[in-house]
């Protein structure tokens, strides 16, 4: 079982498009993280999974750390292996967090939208000021300690035109990890901005092909996510979204929800707790599993039911109030985006791609280590 601690409510950005509580103050104690830690180990059933959430984690660093040796002595006392991640927008980094980050196998995702114009247009400081100058400074040091580090970075409507350039500049900087998310909460999308989104994604194929035909080694979850679950037999219910089934958010007083998002000032966020770590699960942690297993109501004739991401209830709950109700932004999104992901997948597979096949078909861990072990929160 995965928890996702969410040890602080604070942080030192204030990006615009950020779904964290805003209103909680409260921090979560040593003595709740320990409890958290207790909660995994008792509920995996051969692992445990314990992941550093914000706000910004790194401003609750000795807590961090203290965690990761109770959790690292919990698991030489069971004999069950613990792993660590933690989603950072990595501003604080430094050599000393960094080394410990290594030395105790803590993964790690950072927040970067791409080159300058489209990442500060959002990821800004509480005094409007953009912070791309920070991180990409950073960026060597960070790479030197976590080659495999993954970069989420947030589409919005005013960065759609800087998405080719911006993939080329984090490959430039030696990013090969890349998870891009569109904002689907932005009210400023329009059928137009798809089409301009559409563009954009297609310049991104190109690029990904000409990659792939030199070889290289990398993970871009916008196309690759299409093509893995394509590759295993399309998608069912609980792929997408967990729920609550093996992953939990932790809120900083110890209650229990099934996804970050739901740790949120939103008062129907309240109708999704599913338990606490000092008490348990209550009963309707079942309830809910079963009915975000239910089928989607308005995609039973799409043909690309199986193929989209529909059943992330979280990001239903998030767009449209109902975890079965899917966004219309979303199902657009899908429709335009599955296709281009189908043509790389037939191209390459057509050419045998070396790079694609070890990728999808014949996993090479040694190069993709990440494909199975790390997801984003």
């Amino acid at each position: 079982m995965k928890a996702i601690l969410h040890l602080t409510p604070t942080c030192n950005l204030a990006c615009n498009y950020c779904y964290a509580a805003k209103v909680i103050d409260q921090k979560m104690s040593l003595e709740t993280a320990k409890k958290a830690v207790d909660f995994v180990f008792k509920h995996g059933e051969n692992s445990a999974c314990i992941s550093y959430f914000g706000g910004e984690p790194l401003l609750r660093w000795e807590l961090i750390k203290k965690t990761t040796f109770y959790a690292e002595k919990i698991s030489k006392e069971t004999g069950k292996p613990v792993f660590f991640r933690m989603s950072t927008n990595g501003i604080l980094f430094d050599e000393e967090i960094l080394k410990f980050c290594r030395k105790h196998r803590i993964l790690f995702a950072i927040s970067l939208d791409g080159n300058q114009q489209a990442h500060d247009k959002h990821r800004i400081t509480s005094d409007n000021q953009g912070t791309w100058k920070i991180i990409d400074k950073k960026l060597d040091l960070i790479l030197k300690y976590n080659p495999h580090t993954v970069v989420g970075s947030v589409i919005s409507p005013d960065t759609i035109k800087e998405l080719p350039a911006s993939m080329e500049y984090m490959w430039e900087r030696g990013i090969r990890y890349l998870a891009h998310s569109p904002d689907f909460t932005n009210p400023l999308w329009t059928p137009e901005l798809l089409d301009d989104l559409e563009n954009s994604y297609r310049q991104m194929a190109q690029f990904y092909l000409a990659r792939s035909r030199e070889n290289k080694f990398f993970f871009f979850t916008l196309f690759d996510e299409k093509i893995k679950y394509h590759a295993r037999g399309g998608l069912k219910p609980g792929d997408v979204c967990d729920f609550g089934v093996k992953k939990i958010s932790v809120a900083p007083d110890g209650n229990i929800f099934p996804c970050v998002r739901f740790v949120s000032d939103d008062s129907d966020a309240k109708k999704y707790l599913i338990g606490n770590v000092y008490n348990g699960f209550n009963p309707k942690r079942q309830r809910l599993i079963n009915k975000n297993r239910q089928p989607r109501p308005q995609c039973i004739q799409c043909d690309f039911n199986g193929r989209c991401s529909n059943y992330c209830g979280c990001t239903n709950w998030q767009t449209t109030g109902d975890i079965l109700k899917v966004s219309p932004l979303l199902c657009a999104h899908e429709r335009m985006l599955i296709p281009i992901a189908d043509e790389i997948g037939k191209i390459l597979w057509q050419e045998k791609n070396k790079a694609f096949l070890a990728k999808h078909y014949d996993i090479d861990e040694n190069h993709f280590p990440l494909i199975n072990t790390y997801d984003i929160d």
